[in-house]
């Protein structure tokens, strides 16, 4: 349970760190989250770290190849 609620509270964090939220909203998350210590920290450096180099297509070349979605016609 303990993993559970530092899981949710990086992944809150992160959300908040990313922009997600108006940054009123965003400084309370951050405040709540702090609270839940070292952790919780760690997990949400790692998460925004993995979500920035997503978008930057670091892990590309590990999604499965898209095949072709048309049907060949027979003949």
């Amino acid at each position: 349970m303990n993993l559970l609620v530092h899981a949710v509270g990086a992944w809150i964090a992160a959300e908040a760190a990313s922009g997600r939220y108006p940054r009123p909203v965003a400084i309370g998350l951050s405040m709540l989250v702090s609270r839940l210590g070292a952790p919780t920290v760690m997990m949400t450096m790692l998460a925004f770290g993995i979500k920035r180099l997503n978008e930057a297509g670091a892990f590309e070349r590990l999604k499965p190849a898209v095949s072709n979605p048309r049907p060949r016609a027979k003949r």
